[in-house]
């Protein structure tokens, strides 16, 4: 099978386990005259996540059980889909720290408040940030209750939390690191790498298949073997991601092109391209960079000067050296042959992606 056609599979059924979570608890919540607000948070929730998604982590948490000799999938289903209550937990306040308005096609979780109660609410900027920051802790309340009922013995539920713990700690510190570098005037490509490693490698990619692994039962030489696959194809993952949010497509990837230069983040797309750059085009990314608005003709004039310094070429080559030590590494690792394969076509299909 075709690893679109593999992740389409797996991606329908993580949407269906989703589904039947959130109509299971909007009824738990309406049988237990909870509080209105509740039900409401709940039900904007279910939209915000339901609403689109690629399903990635969820589908790295089911591969990491699979490949770890864990046979009951039917139950890692149910467990897996914790992590994408995590990951919208992590998004709506990221939307928040970076001011985006849209995520997957829709408004972010903050801007929808505002829609809602822009004309009854004198200090609306102040409740759409606070109601978004709710629903995003109640989002993280919702994965670990996915966690602790998932059925599985407690051993192995609580070594999965603390690895949940471990992850999102992991993910605070690049977030930090992220937004310490947007406001910091110099361009560091290691300080953007380590960020990469912890923002967007150990959470995205390393530690799904760690959480998995976990529930299969896996020793730490097993989880090590898997970080070694993992951390090279993460920050291939990010660099593609930035240069997606340049030369993408709106309407695949879901928010505004040039979204990233608005809030004058520091990826190693840009980075590099200010190293290469003259005067004269340095001038014109410093000037654009964290600009309140950006039209389509400086996006245009962007992605030509990231072209003519070579920048692009660099960061497209970068990507696809990391993909190879990932795959060299992937021969190491001690998995079934078809498990290889499947990660082999996941790395490949990372590097080449749209949106």
């Amino acid at each position: 099978m075709p690893i679109e056609d593999h992740l389409a599979s797996l991606k329908n059924k993580v949407d269906e386990e989703l589904k039947m979570f959130f109509d299971n608890k909007i009824r738990q919540i309406k049988s237990q005259e909870k509080p209105d607000e509740l039900l409401e948070m709940t039900e904007n929730l279910r939209e915000f996540i339901l609403r689109s998604g690629k399903r990635i982590r969820p589908i790295l948490f089911y591969c990491g059980y699979i490949i770890a000799g864990g046979r009951d999938k039917e139950k890692i289903l149910k467990a897996a889909i914790s992590i994408e209550l995590i990951h919208s937990f992590l998004l709506i306040h990221d939307d928040i720290i970076d001011q985006d308005n849209f995520r997957h096609g829709g408004l972010s979780m903050h801007c929808s408040y505002k829609n809602k109660y822009k004309n009854k609410n004198k200090n609306s900027k102040h409740f759409e940030i606070s109601m978004a920051i709710i629903v995003g802790d109640l989002a993280c309340n919702f994965g670990y209750e996915i966690l602790s009922e998932a059925d599985f013995s407690s051993d192995l539920k609580i070594k999965t939390i603390r690895k949940m713990n471990q992850i999102i700690s992991n993910t605070a510190a690049g977030e930090a690191a992220d937004v310490e570098l947007s406001v910091n005037s110099s361009f560091d490509a290691n300080k953007i790498v380590e960020m990469q490693k912890y923002k967007t490698a150990k959470y995205t990619i390393e530690g799904p298949l760690h959480l998995g692994a976990v529930l299969a039962g896996a020793d730490s030489k097993f989880l090590e073997s898997i970080s070694k696959f993992a951390i090279p194809l993460g920050i291939a993952f990010q660099i593609q991601d930035d240069i997606i949010g340049i030369f993408g497509d709106e309407k695949k990837i879901g928010k505004p092109i040039g979204s990233d230069i608005e809030e004058g983040k520091k990826t190693l797309l840009i980075t590099k391209t200010i190293e290469q750059a003259d005067n004269e085009q340095k001038e014109i990314l410093i000037n654009l960079l964290g600009s309140a608005k950006i039209n389509l003709k400086e996006i245009e004039k962007v992605r030509e000067i990231i072209i003519k310094t070579g920048s692009l070429e660099h960061s497209q080559k970068i990507a696809g050296e990391l993909i190879k030590t990932s795959k060299r590494r992937l021969e190491e690792m001690k998995i079934l042959s078809q498990h290889q394969g499947f990660l082999n076509d996941l790395a490949d299909f990372i590097v080449g992606r749209e949106h």
